[in-house]
């Protein structure tokens, strides 16, 4: 439980630190526009405005771009800590 719960608040802490960065903010900028257009071919009961959803894409992107490293780094530090453990 505590391995857990440890793993979840370093997570969040990483999350938030690249957020605040502002590290994948180029990324998810360049990538609003295509994401924005793949996605006016998928039907959705509810039609919004093209700027809403590239604003909306934008940011959907920009904390899974943040999420996905975090995960990475929290992954590859218990990696290594486990490695360190057990030589």
């Amino acid at each position: 439980m505590i391995k857990w719960t440890l793993r979840l608040i370093v997570f969040l802490m990483i999350t938030f630190m690249l957020m605040c960065s502002g590290v994948f903010d180029p990324l998810a900028e360049i990538l609003k526009y295509t994401v924005t257009n793949l996605m006016n071919y998928i039907p959705t009961e509810k039609w919004e405005p093209y700027p809403d959803r590239l604003e909306d894409n934008y940011f959907t992107m920009y904390i899974v771009f943040n999420a996905v490293a975090a995960a990475a780094a929290v992954f590859i530090g218990e990696k290594i800590v486990w490695l360190d453990r057990n030589t």
